[in-house]
């Protein structure tokens, strides 16, 4: 009498006869599907990849917000430079001047401004406007003090007037103190005014000659403004060589991917145009800053590309290995290939562009993906005995494994759904992504893989050895089993205490690429110019955007006072319209200063000073001669182009500095928490750095990670209750997932507080999900075998479903084995991560499936 069948067993019976009927027309309608699937990823709307991290955070993150107005107001703030070198001075400065004419001519629409040239006579000749009025003091006190030293030299009766006890020795005095460059806060290329001017620590200026190379000491005295100076002749077997840069203003950041690949592309048209040219002497070109940093969105690219096809050689051997065929391995594989084209095609269609998580999508398929195939597979291997047709085998095996498939898809689909929580965009389109790869993953083993079977004709044989000794008995393996359970819950223990070390990733360092790093070193021409303020600070600094230009002038306010009276350490410099132009009444009563200075200075008596006091009275008799104020005008246009927006306005906009590691997070967060938030007359400033950006997608990721992982454990569990029902077979899948999340997170801590290795990071994050939901996959259908088979022994269910398993999850560890051969850091991390994390699960699996089908799922002997 026939029992009504259910949807799975009247599906298999349809299917599998008509795809094993009509193969050949099976296989081409697949065919074609993939081709047609194909055009939305190659051709319209095509995939592309999107590196700028801004779009990954929500619209209205602060940091976004300015950075669109400080596109809209004033363009990039990042630095895009074209370095020159050669042996000729006067040729770096005339191509100085034709590159810039090039831009002018040929880069409209792309750049606000150029520069070449920063000179600084100007702030020479006003130099004494900008001293604050206690340093002018000062000046005209010391005035007083030589007047008065040469009158007890030359005259007796001064001496006796003044003091009998004078001492007769000069007085050491400080002229012009080390601390204006920082009280003024210009930048480094105005401050050059002022080199010759500071007290000069001798015993110091002797070790610097003798031990460092001056850079500036080669170039003329009319070109020490336009050019960086000559590298040290040593590291160029004597040269002296001269190093010129220009600089370019440009219309968008450094973090707009297709942006920079045109930028990039008119570049090398650039270069080509000036390396055709013929020289007197050897000259070489190089694009420097931020921009040429982005190349290494291309080696991304690349690295995932290289990851992949490292994966797919290793899951073909291992396939081949657990099959002992080359058949299985080329079944598989096909597969899980068919499954990436439907999530490719799927994320052209609903994203059209990869970011920096999902762009990996393809070698996190390739290993999650082909564990359905190998399940289906290697259950048909084992029926191959029990059945006289091929299409029996695949008919019963796709029966048996579509429930099994549901709800191991569906925990694992779910784990990659709770992303959909987070707010970072990077989270949300991963979880997206990967969902449906895993959904194609699971559908291509139960649709496709048929067909390719039967056009193969056949599956291989299954192999005979056992992973045990053939002469344990049942009870042998389960007591086996009990002792590594019991290790393993020892191991469990002991991984609650370092479970307090897991750590994030906040040196910045250790995410990017080793081999650029060296590469770039070789072949750059240095752009770095020696600061005269000698303060360190940041190459990317904060713009903040007023409506008004009062806003900046109190914001100049509030930052002199961080600066010289609370002395933060982590700001390094400021430029507003005021640093440049003081107020005018300030300069008024400077000037009543500087006009006592001028005719002290000029006196007759000061002809008798010697030393030091003579150099710097001549100095001081030149720079007094200023008698007006100036105001914006006045100054060089190249100060004013560094606060200019392109309506040709200024003022209301500035750039903050910051003095700390750029590489390490936790500063860079400080640094935004500080400096990243002003309000004046009741108005909030937008304050935009790409490094803010940065700073905040961590900070999203970080608050995101955890959360998300919690939230994953708890959607897990919930799944195991509605799937498995019964209290047994629940609390045996919690507690295989959880002693293997236990163990991970253990085996995470251990590795970070004895090696600093395996810290989460911005990178591998994305595998958290991944691994707790494939972590429980091998659980289920261990328990899912188990249950629905009563004939099934312990040694059955480890050579069959543990042999799937095993073979299933080192597949799936090898398709993340590509990330640790690239050599960006931050991506070897996501291997590193994937391939720890799935190992243990894997065993953890193994060892408490086992123990307790043997003992809490124990079946009745009868």
């Amino acid at each position: 009498m026939d029992t009504q069948k259910s949807l799975i067993e009247r599906f298999s019976n349809w299917y599998i006869p008509l795809i094993c009927k009509h193969q050949y027309k099976a296989l081409v309608f697949y065919i074609l599907l993939a081709l047609l699937l194909a055009f939305p990823i190659l051709v319209y709307p095509g995939l592309k990849l999107d590196a700028d991290l801004a779009h990954l955070l929500p619209e209205e993150t602060p940091s976004v917000k300015a950075l669109n107005e400080s596109y809209e107001r004033f363009g990039s703030t990042d630095k895009f430079m074209i370095a020159i070198q050669s042996e000729d001075v006067e040729l770096v400065a005339a191509l100085q001047d034709s590159i810039a004419d090039y831009i002018h001519k040929n880069w409209e629409g792309d750049y606000v401004s150029t520069q070449v040239d920063n000179d600084n006579q100007f702030f020479k000749d006003n130099g004494l406007l900008y001293l604050p009025l206690h340093h002018l003091e000062s000046l005209r006190d010391n005035l007083e003090d030589v007047q008065q030293e040469i009158g007890r030299k030359n005259g007796p009766l001064v001496v006796d007037l003044l003091d009998d006890n004078a001492p007769a020795e000069k007085k050491e005095r400080v002229w012009f103190d080390a601390s204006i460059p920082q009280e003024l806060g210009l930048p480094d290329e105005a401050l050059g005014a002022f080199d010759t001017f500071f007290k000069k620590d001798t015993s110091k200026s002797e070790e610097k000659s003798s031990g460092e190379w001056n850079a500036k000491s080669t170039v003329p005295s009319h070109l020490k403004n336009r050019l960086i100076g000559s590298p040290n002749p040593e590291n160029f077997d004597g040269k002296i060589l001269f190093n010129g840069v220009v600089n370019a203003k440009l219309l968008k950041p450094s973090t707009d991917y297709e942006f920079v690949t045109h930028i990039l592309a008119r570049t090398d048209t650039l270069l080509q145009y000036f390396n055709g040219k013929q020289y007197p002497v050897p000259t070489r070109f190089t694009v420097e800053g931020t921009y040429e940093g982005l190349k290494e969105v291309d080696d991304v690219a690349n690295d995932s590309i290289f990851s992949f096809g490292i994966s797919l050689f290793l899951i073909f051997f291992l396939t081949a290995f657990f099959f002992r065929s080359v058949k299985g391995p080329i079944l598989v594989t096909a597969s899980v290939l068919y499954a990436c084209v439907p999530t490719l095609a799927f994320t052209a269609i609903f994203y059209g562009k990869f970011n920096p998580f999902t762009v990996f999508v393809a070698s996190i398929i390739l290993g999650i993906g082909i564990d359905y195939s190998i399940h289906i597979l290697g259950t048909a291997q084992k029926l191959l005995h029990k059945y006289a047709t091929l299409e029996e085998v695949l008919e019963h095996a796709q029966k048996k494994m579509i429930k099994p498939f549901i709800l191991a898809s569906f925990t694992t689909i779910a784990a990659f759904l709770t992303l959909l929580a987070s707010s970072f965009r990077g989270f949300y389109e991963f979880g997206i992504v990967a969902s449906t790869g895993v959904l194609f993953s699971m559908l291509t083993s139960v649709l496709v893989l048929p067909v390719f079977v039967k056009c193969m004709g056949g599956i291989p044989k299954a192999p005979n050895n056992s992973f045990l000794p053939k002469s344990w008995s049942e009870q042998k393996i389960f007591k086996f089993f009990k002792v590594a359970a019991i290790i393993g819950f020892v191991i469990g223990a002991l991984s609650l205490y370092y479970c307090q070390y897991v750590d994030f990733e906040h040196n910045l360092r250790n995410l990017r690429r080793v081999s650029t790093e060296k590469t770039q070193k070789k072949n750059k021409i240095s752009t770095k110019v020696t600061t005269a303020s000698g303060k360190a600070k940041t190459s990317t600094p904060a713009a903040v955007m007023g409506s008004k230009p009062e806003q900046l002038d109190k914001l100049y306010d509030t930052l002199m006072v961080r600066l010289l009276k609370e002395k933060d350490p982590m700001l390094g410099s400021f430029l507003t319209l005021k640093t440049f132009v003081p107020p005018k009444d300030s300069q008024e009563a400077r000037l009543e200063i500087i006009e006592e200075i001028r005719d002290l200075a000029n006196a007759r008596v000061f002809d008798h000073a010697t030393g030091e006091d003579s150099v710097n009275i001549a100095t001081l008799r030149q720079l007094a001669q200023v008698k007006e104020s100036f105001g914006p005008e006045d100054i060089p246009a190249w100060t004013l182009d560094i606060l200019r927006e392109k309506d040709g306005s200024y003022g209301k906009i500035g750039f903050i500095y910051g003095d700390f590691p750029s590489w390490d997070a936790h500063a860079l967060h400080d640094f935004q928490n500080r400096y990243g938030h002003w309000n004046f007359d009741g108005e909030n400033l937008r304050t935009f750095s790409s490094q803010f950006i940065l700073s905040d997608v961590i900070e999203s990721v970080k608050a995101d990670s955890f959360k998300l992982a919690a939230a994953i454990v708890v959607v897990i569990f919930a799944t195991l209750a509605i799937s498995f029902r019964k209290p047994k077979l629940f609390i045996s899948g919690c507690i295989s997932f959880g002693l293997g999340f236990l163990i991970t997170l253990g085996a995470l801590g251990f590795l970070t507080h004895t090696l600093e290795f395996g810290k989460i990071s911005i990178y591998n994050v994305i595998v958290i999900p991944m691994t707790l939901g494939i972590g429980i996959d091998a659980t289920i259908h261990f328990i899912s075998a188990w249950i629905s088979d009563k004939n099934l022994t312990l040694r059955a269910l480890l050579d069959n479903t543990g042999r799937n398993v095993m073979a299933s999850s080192t597949t799936t560890i090898a398709g993340f084995v590509g990330f640790l051969f690239t050599t960006h850091r931050g991506l070897q991390g996501i291997g590193h991560l994937a391939c720890v994390g799935l190992a243990i699960f894997l065993v953890t699996s193994v060892v408490f499936s086992m123990f307790l089908c043997g003992s809490l799922l124990k079946k009745d002997s009868k």
